[in-house]
């Protein structure tokens, strides 16, 4: 399993992580869950203009171009690489979010094994985990939540989670193409 681990700044993110919280429930209109029970809002968050997901999201593509050459294991090329696609580069600055969406899960609830191929990346981001929440388990691994964490994975890698034990987890998550 490959997953990439950056941290928000904590001073920041003990402040935005309750408000993105409140938009997230506010969201979730609950005609919608993901299988598995956990609440779900629409996909389109990273479009609708909302300050804080907006936030996070500038920061989140801020890490796109490091993560990326980390995950094709190009850590010699430079940010402003430009590859020809033939010459086995990529442009690294050519990644953008599609898709953007909150869950939350309260006791009981999960989200079953799946994957989101055909993607290049994909995102979690914790914004809330109370003590005792229920780990994110991609391939068999399973990654603790912490609040103010996002984690980076390959969208053809399964990855569920398991029931809530608790009331109130919740992440901000997203699927990123390439579109050079």
């Amino acid at each position: 399993m490959f997953v990439e681990y950056y941290t928000y700044d904590y001073h920041y993110a003990s402040r935005l992580n309750p408000r993105l919280y409140r938009i997230i429930l506010e969201n979730c209109n609950g005609e919608d869950p993901v299988k598995g029970g956990a609440l779900r809002t629409n996909k389109d968050l990273h479009t609708r203009g909302l300050k804080d997901v907006d936030v996070l999201l500038t920061w989140i593509k801020q890490l796109l171009p490091q993560c990326a050459r980390n995950f094709a294991n190009q850590d010699f090329l430079s940010e402003d690489y430009i590859g020809t696609g033939g010459s086995g580069g990529f442009r690294s600055h050519s990644f953008k979010i599609d898709g953007c969406w909150g869950i939350v899960y309260n006791k009981g609830q999960k989200v079953i094994k799946h994957n989101h191929f055909p993607y290049a990346l994909s995102f979690c981001y914790c914004v809330n985990a109370p003590d005792k929440s229920s780990p994110l388990v991609i391939e068999g691994e399973r990654i603790t939540p912490v609040p103010g964490r996002v984690i980076f994975f390959l969208p053809h890698q399964y990855h569920r989670t398991l029931p809530s034990k608790v009331d109130g987890r919740c992440v901000l998550t997203g699927n990123i193409l390439y579109a050079p």
